[in-house]
């Protein structure tokens, strides 16, 4: 119980600072404009509304962190089903490799953009995506694997909340998919000796790989919490 509780904690509090620390620098005086000028604000504008998103997913994981704790504390008692650990299947440690991956491409994207390399930053894009698809087959193999021992049921608490968790996030990562995908198809007819466009394109890119960054962080914590209960 302790252990789990510290794990969310610090993984609340350290989600939590990188946040903080990021809207310090005032992102909404970045990109080389006038403070205050509209182009600043307007180039700004998907920075800070996404910091705000990663907030409330933030609070929304660290209720269901919560909840996961609490109810691990409390299942041997008051008539609720009793708490039964899971034994995690091993490809979830397949699949934490897989989304590390996954970021560092759209970082490495990042890095190539910023350096005009479009056909470089085209490329690690495409396979930060294809890499996040791969994470993603690999949990729904992992419920499958959990499913067809015939150990878990709906009713399992502890298995309603791995099968909770692990889908969660995966639908923050096909909502990030959709995204990345519409950034991919802007990145192969954009006309890259425009400055302007390019400019967006990066931005693209760079959102796209924080929020990479945000959820990777994410399922470090989830999959440490779930090892350790």
């Amino acid at each position: 119980m302790m252990t789990a509780l510290l794990i969310a904690m610090l993984t609340g509090i350290t989600i939590w600072w990188l946040l903080v620390q990021r809207l310090k620098t005032k992102p909404w005086t970045e990109q080389g404009g006038i403070p205050g000028s509209q182009d600043s604000l307007t180039s700004s504008a998907p920075k800070v509304g996404l910091w705000v998103f990663l907030a409330m997913v933030t609070s929304l994981f660290l209720v269901f962190v919560g909840a996961y704790i609490m109810r691990k504390d409390h299942g041997h008692g008051g008539g609720m089903h009793v708490w039964v650990p899971v034994d995690d299947p091993n490809i979830l440690w397949l699949n934490t490799v897989l989304l590390v991956l996954a970021s560092a491409a759209l970082q490495h994207a990042t890095l190539r953009i910023r350096s005009n390399d479009i056909a470089a930053a085209r490329r690690t894009f495409a396979a930060g995506g294809m890499l996040t698809v791969l994470f993603l087959a690999g949990q729904v193999s992992a419920w499958l694997e959990l499913s067809s021992t015939g150990l878990y049921t709906v009713e399992s608490p502890a298995y309603s909340f791995f099968i909770l968790l692990t889908a969660v996030h995966g639908l923050h990562l096909v909502g990030g998919l959709i995204v990345l995908a519409r950034a991919a198809l802007r990145m192969l007819g954009a006309d890259t000796s425009n400055a302007v466009v390019t400019s967006r394109l990066a931005m693209s890119v760079e959102l796209c790989t924080t929020y990479w960054h945000f959820l990777l962080l994410v399922w470090l914590g989830l999959f440490w919490l779930l090892l350790s209960t």
